[in-house]
Formats: C-alpha cells, structure tokens, sequence
C-alpha cells in the first residue's frame, strides 16, 4: 500500500512538473492567450518534449495534425500524395464548424473570383488564406511553428480566434518539403548536445552535402513552382488551384547573423507584369507583422534583398493568380542554440518570431479581407486587360513528330490552369506546319494572361541585382516548335485533358526489321527499354526515307533501327516485346519487309551502327554541386528508368572505373582529386570511355588538359586576364559630379592605347547594385546548332535555347567538326545578362564534342539539365550518354 501510495505522489509530482513546463511554454509562445482548451493536447503533450528543444520528424508532425483532427472540430486533414521518399504531404484546413460544413459552398462561391464578369466576394465571405511552411527542409522553424499554429487555433477560445475561424479559411501546410525536412531533423537531432553548443562550427551546426534544404533528387522546390518537375511540387499546385487563397505565406530562414524578413520587397526586384495595387497592398498587411514583432521586442526590415520577379518561387507564383503572397525570413539558429552577431540566437526564439507573424498574417487578412477580395477580383481584370492588349493574341504549339515533348507541355499548361484550345485548321506560320489534331493554341486574352505571359513570352530585362534566374520561359526550355499569332485566329474545341497515349507497332509483324524515328522525346527511353532486354539496336548516321506498307516515311537521323535475325530472341518474342515497349514509352515502332530506302541510306549501310548500352557512374558527394547531381540522377531515373551509380568523389582514387563506359562530372570542386585520380581519367577515356562535363567542371577537364580545348580569358564573372588598376588621383569633387570629371579611360582600353590606366571609382553604397549586376544568376541565350551531329540526333531546329547561369565560357574548338553548339553574335533571349558579359557570352562554344584516344569528351559549357525542365538541352545531354562513344568516324 504505501508502495503504491509513493507511486501516487510521484505521478502527481511529474504532472504538476508537466503543467508547469507546458504553461512556461504556452506563456513564451502564446503570451496574450486567455482561454486554452485542456482538451486540446499541446504540441508539447503528444511529442514528449517542449517544442524548441528537439526537431520534429515529419511522421510526428502528421500524427499530431491527426490527433488535432480527432479532438477538434475546428481542424480537417486532407493527403496531397506522397514524396519520392513515400512521406504523406498534408494540408490542414482550420476554421469554424460552420465554415467547414459548407466548405465547398465557400469554394465555388471563391472561385468567381477569377471571372471578371462576376461581382466582388461579399464581406460575409471567409477570407482564404494559406500558410505554407519549410520548402527548405533545412529552414527548420518553419514546420515546428505549423504545429504551435494549428495547436492555438484548434484550442484558443479568445474572441479575436472565435472571429478568425468565422471570418476565415485557414490552409496550413506543415512541410512542403518533408523529405529534406527529415534529412535536417535526423542530422540536428543527432548531434543534438545537452547542454547545447552554441559554437558555429558545432558539427549540429554544419550539415554534411547535400544538407536538407532539398527534395530527394536535390531540387530546390522553391524553384519548381512554375516548371512543376517534382512530384510534391505537382501534388500541390492541385491543391492551389482549388481555391486561389487571398493571401498565401512563405516561410523560410536566412543567414544567422540576419533578423527577420517580411514583404514588400524592393522595387526594382517587383515582376513587370504584376500590377502595382497587388504590391502596394502588401505594405497594408505589413503594418500588422511589424506590430506584432515591435510587440515582442523583434527587429525586422523590408524593402531589401528577396527576389519577387518570377512565379518560380512560392511566395511570387501565388501573386499571378492574384494572393498577396510573401516570403517571411526568419535568421537560422541551424541547431538548438547559435551564437550571433545579435546574441545567442535559439531555435525556440525562431519559432516564436514565425509564430508571431503567422498570426499577424491572420489578423490582418481578416480585417482587410473587403479591401484582399478586390484586390483579386480587379487582378483578374487588370489579366485579361492585359491578355486583350499583349501584341501577340495567342500561340500556337506542337509537332506531330514529337508527340510525347508536345503533350508534356500540354500537361503542364492545363496543371497551371490556362486554357487550350485544339487547332481548327492546319496552321502554317514563321515557315512552321501546325496540323489539326496535333497541335493547340493558347489565346492571350484569358484570365490566367500572366502566367501564360511568363511560358511563351521574352522578356529581356534592363537591369539586375536578382540573385537567382531572371529566364524562365518554359517554351524555350522544351524546344517544343511553337508561334506566335499576332492577328484574328479560329480555334476548335477546349481541351480539358492530355491525348490517349497510342504507341504501338505498325503494320504488323517484321521478319527483317521495326524502325523508331528519333524525333520524339521518348526515343531514347524506348531505346534504353529495349537494351535492357538485350535487344540489338543500331542507329542511323544520317537520314533516310523508308518504304512501309503504308508507304514512304521519313526518319531522321539518331532513328533506331532493330533487326530481326541476330536477335538473342525469337522473332515472335521480339514482336511481342516491341509492343510493351511501344506502350510503355508511348512511341510508334514501325515494322519494314525489306533495307531498301525509298531516299537516303539503306539499313544495311555502315553509317546505321550497333548502339552501346550505357553503363554510368555520376560524381558525387562534397564538392560536386548538389543540384546538378541531383538533376542528372533524377533524369536518369524518371526519363530513362537508368540505375546510375552515384560515386563519391573521395572513392573515385580506388573505383574500378573500367565497369563504367560514361561518367557524368556536373559542376564543382574538383581540386581534391590529386594527378594519379587524373590520369586515371585519362585513360579511361583514351581506353574508350565518355566523359561528360558541365560548366565548372568543364573548365576543369580543360584546366587538366583531359581534353586541348581552351576556355576563354576572361570568363562570364570577369575573371583571368583583366590589366592591375592604378589608383586615381585624388580630386576635390564627391559622387557623381566628381566622376564626370575623371578621365573615361581605364583598366585593359587604357593598356592597349598605351596610356597609364586609372582606377575606376564608385560610391560605396553602390557596391551590392554594380556587383551583383555582373553576375549570370540565370538567362536566356541563344545558340546555333549543328544538327547533323549525333549530340543533336532528334532535333530539327538549329536555333538551341540555353540557360546560362554560370562563368565557364568555351572557345570554339580548333576542330572544325567539333564544335556542336555555338553561341549566336547576338544571343540573349530573355532575363539579364550586362552588355558586357552578353558580348562575351557571343561566338562563344555552347556545346563541344572532341576525342581523346578511343575515347571521346562531351564539354557543355553551361547546365544542359537545369533544374529538371530544360529538356531542349536534356535530349542532348541523353544523346551523348549513348551515342558519344560513336563519335570516332575515322576522321581526326
């Protein structure tokens, strides 16, 4: 008895030690609370420790968000899908039981939003707002702060909440980005220190490559919101488009040493084509964030730094449909305790900041709702005002010989909601055929003008201190033949779906062989099927014109020819595998009785030769850039179905590189690997392998003499070859005025006319705007392309849209047969590039295929597989991982 009288009073004691920890919690995060229902249990209660104390894992935060559902009325959880790494994505609704009864009432009464023709939400409509927390996986107070949020909402009685759940419908999701986000969880929590360690180069401190901030394939999913590569970036955007919230929030972290950050954002970093009553209202919500921060004693700045140009990024994509969307940035502990210039900085002091201004984010779009409904309904006006006006009316797009690229951007149009239409009547424009039934057109004058605007539209920019692209034009990244139409045009009916997929194999059965013309996308994914079921198959050199039974056709060159004798399989078996193949990559295969061509090559020609089976080995591990491995891989996978083998640079010294015939270097820091890992290289290569090179590591491979290529003496930042500066003499006058009076003569002008040159002199406060202004964060340039050679099998326009958003510039090769893609006199597009790092950028070698033994280099001076979406310059990357070792004709 009294053993079990002890038993009592020690649960007593660690319960009255329990409340007290969670009402200490409860007064930090929540000070101005009165009425906390005891039936909601606190993030603290169902976790097992007081938030700020340990990082949460995304499976805790879904079962706590599920817990919240069952004990309150006020809160509903809806799947989105699932991540690469099979995390649930979730989205949390909050708002009054009423609300929630009617909530697809509330919905389509929203969405009359969009239709200019329909009058304004009334002011008893609920506000919809969405707050979205930790895109970066790593920005980690952002998802800890979701369930503070939803924890006070689901149990405050206040008035002030009663208010907002009636006047509101609020969307949280918890973690955008839940595979990173367990990445930087696991890491933090296992170097977890108690006491903690507030030491920067803490190991807690200093997450290992490629850290959290990234999705499984190591994309950036704060930049996928327009391209909509990945698979949590998809699942989402369903989401958005059901509602178009009136304000929407972003919430990130920024370097430790920083405060906190809230929109508006600099003028000169605003979108051109967002109207301007959108921004201003920006500055209304903003007097609510920073009162609620001067509150609790937060410093804070605006109107600096963040980017809020292009729809790529979370807190600008919104805007195109109208929210008042903004980026929160909060200064990053990286741990449970950091030291910085402002003072220890605590993770728990993070999340309050975030907290903080969740609710601020509430507060104020409750009581401007009146003034956020017009805001939208005169956005949507102000779209298709600007749709009616664009000089363009429409586009038109598609190739009937590339049916899978032409669907693939159909399908991204209709995610984002723009309305298609099929071509009436074939179309012949800018010497382009677009034939009915295969093609579509885009009209302009369209509620949704602005993100169709931001696909097909150049948009060169005059000015830049953005830090990251300024080009983002999806049509130019897909290299999908397209037009303008600049006059009245007829279009068919609307299309709400993709085609049926219809690959198969024509006319029957082959006893000689089946053909597949390499001009669709999908080619090499058919070719890579095929090779894994130890199917012979040899491509065409040059191009030619078949006889089938349903006559002459025409393929060009890259087209895959498959013989029927000297297969490992029967005929009937060949047969029968060539039509899974055929649905699975959604490709034609047409079957031929005989090799005699109607035009061109025959099939028994020596230009047609046997096709290699790709074995690869990718760089990666510290050094290598994260987010172009992670690209590479992921193309690999998703594109192709290829198991690449990811190396680690530090085991490249004792990796048996002989198992590989291509190797894939993306950019980074080689410098690591010492001259017996080069040399290893180097006869590999010499031994017949293929070796390809992206941006830096390009400019290494010719640093290391891999390859007699020689880059260019003054690269894209300035850098090598630039005449010492001699300071100026001093001079009475200050800032401008004075600079008018100093000679106009310097730096490498001043060397050549033999003239001392002087040091050029600027305002100090004018270092970030001249600096930042010469970088290449990311544009539009446009190349001329060798079509014949096998880099491009497939392609049929010499024009090649490039993203540049790196200094590696190459010479043309000495070789005149080598230089596969050349930049134009006058090649930039769309974004930013200075003049003078355009005219550098000009003439200069795109793309560079060159042999070395029996062995050949494929040098891409910039990202040929930027961000997962440049597919014009993908297929090119995918041509040279099976057709590089073919190279060799005998010639050099």
């Amino acid at each position: 008895m009294k053993s079990l009288l002890n038993t009592v009073k020690v649960i007593i004691v660690l319960s009255i030690a329990w409340v007290q920890q969670s009402s200490a919690q409860n007064s930090y995060f929540f000070p101005k609370a009165t009425s906390l229902d005891a039936k909601i249990p606190t993030p603290e209660q169902f976790l097992g420790y007081p938030i700020g104390t340990y990082f949460t894992r995304h499976e805790q935060v879904v079962a706590y968000f599920r817990q919240l559902e069952n004990v309150s009325g006020r809160v509903h959880v809806e799947s989105l899908g699932k991540t690469y790494e099979q995390r649930e994505q979730v989205i949390v609704t909050i708002t009054s039981p009423a609300n929630y009864a009617k909530l697809e009432k509330i919905r389509q009464e929203h969405l009359k939003q969009v239709d200019p023709s329909k009058p304004v939400l009334g002011s008893d409509a609920p506000v919809i707002i969405h707050l979205g927390y930790g895109v970066h996986g790593n920005e980690t107070s952002s998802t800890e702060t979701s369930l503070l949020t939803a924890y006070y909402l689901a149990a405050s009685n206040d008035a002030e909440t009663q208010k907002w759940l009636s006047s509101s419908v609020i969307f949280i999701d918890p973690s955008l980005n839940p595979d990173g986000r367990d990445r930087a969880a696991n890491w933090h929590n296992a170097y977890h220190s108690d006491p903690a360690v507030g030491d920067p180069l803490d190991k807690e401190h200093q997450e290992a490559w490629p850290n959290g901030r990234t999705n499984h394939y190591f994309t950036d999913l704060n930049r996928d919101w327009l391209n909509l590569v990945q698979v949590e970036s998809r699942n989402r955007l369903v989401f958005f488009h059901k509602w178009y919230p009136n304000v929407q929030i972003d919430f990130h972290e920024q370097g430790t040493n920083a405060t906190y950050y809230f929109e508006p954002a600099p003028k000169s970093h605003e979108s051109p084509v967002i109207p301007q009553f959108l921004y201003e209202f920006q500055v209304i919500l903003a007097k609510y964030h920073a009162k609620a921060l001067d509150d609790i004693g937060s410093f804070y700045f605006t109107k600096e730094n963040y980017d809020n140009l292009s729809p790529i990024y979370g807190s600008t994509y919104p805007k195109f449909f109208g929210s008042v969307a903004a980026t929160f940035e909060q200064a990053s502990s990286r741990g449970i305790l950091q030291e910085s210039s402002n003072g220890p900085l605590t993770f728990a002091f993070t999340i309050r900041n975030h907290l903080t201004t969740s609710f601020s984010t509430i507060r104020g779009a409750v009581e401007e709702k009146a003034g956020l409904f017009k805001v939208q309904k005169d956005f949507f006006k102000y779209a298709l005002d600007q749709g009616q006006k664009n000089p363009a009316k429409g586009f038109v797009f598609g190739d009937k010989n590339d049916v899978n690229l032409t669907q693939k951007f159909l399908g991204l149009l209709l995610a984002h909601h723009v309305e298609v239409f099929e071509v009436q009547d074939n179309l012949n424009l800018d010497g382009k055929t677009f034939e009915k039934g295969k093609s579509y057109i885009v009209p302009s004058a369209q509620p949704n003008f602005l993100i169709v605007h931001s696909i097909f539209e150049e948009n060169t920019l005059k000015d830049s201190i953005f830090y990251d692209n300024t080009g983002w034009s999806i049509i130019h990244a897909y290299g999908l033949k397209y037009a303008k139409l600049n006059g009245a045009f007829a279009k068919g009916a609307a299309v709400k779906n993709l085609a049926a997929e219809t690959g198969k194999v024509l006319r029957d059965r082959s006893a000689y062989a089946y053909l597949i013309n390499s001009s669709d996308y999908n080619f090499t994914r058919a070719l890579y099927q095929l090779q894994l079921k130890d199917i012979l198959v040899k491509t065409a050199f040059k191009s030619f014109v078949a006889n089938t039974a349903g006559g002459k056709k025409a393929y060009l060159p890259g087209s895959l020819v498959i013989p029927v004798v000297g297969q490992k399989v029967q005929a009937d078996s060949l047969y029968a595998t060539l039509q899974l193949i055929a649905r699975s990559a959604n490709i034609d295969i047409t079957a031929v009785s005989g090799g005699f061509s109607a035009e061109g090559i025959d099939l028994g020609s020596s230009n047609i030769r046997a096709v290699r089976k790709p074995e690869v080995a990718l760089a990666f591990g510290q050094g290598v850039t994260s987010s172009e491995a992670g690209q590479v891989w992921f193309l690999l996978n998703q594109q192709l179905n290829l198991p690449v083998t990811k190396l680690d640079l530090q085991n490249f010294a004792r990796a048996p590189l002989n198992r590989y015939n291509v190797l894939v270097l993306p950019g980074g820091n080689y410098s690591t690997w010492d001259k017996a890992t080069v040399d290893k290289i180097k006869n590999w290569v010499a031994d017949g392998g293929t070796l390809i090179t992206f941006q830096t590591a390009t400019a290494w491979a010719v640093q290391q003499e891999i390859v007699k290529e020689k880059l260019s003496e003054t690269d894209a930042f300035g850098r090598r070859g630039e005449a010492p500066a001699v300071p100026a003499a001093p001079v009475a006058k200050t800032g401008d005025e004075a600079r008018k009076d100093q000679p106009k003569i310097a730096g490498a002008e001043a060397v050549a006319k033999g003239v001392k040159p002087i040091a050029e002199r600027l305002d100090y406060q004018r270092q970030e705007d001249v600096e930042g202004s010469k970088r290449i964060n990311g544009a539009i340039f446009q190349s001329d392309l060798d079509i014949t050679h096998p880099i491009a099998f497939g392609v049929t326009s010499r024009k090649l849209f490039i993203n540049k958003n790196g200094p590696t510039l190459l010479l043309p090769s000495s070789n005149k047969y080598a230089t596969v893609a050349q930049y134009t006199s006058k090649p930039l597009i769309n974004g930013y590039s200075s003049k003078s790092n355009t005219a550098k950028v000009a003439g200069s070698a795109a793309i560079i295929a060159t042999g070395s033994g029996n062995g050949e280099v494929i040098l891409f001076a910039d990202d040929p597989t930027y961000r997962g979406y440049w597919l014009g310059t993908g297929r090119l990357f995918l041509n040279a991982i099976f057709f590089g070792n073919l190279l060799n004709n005998g010639y050099r």
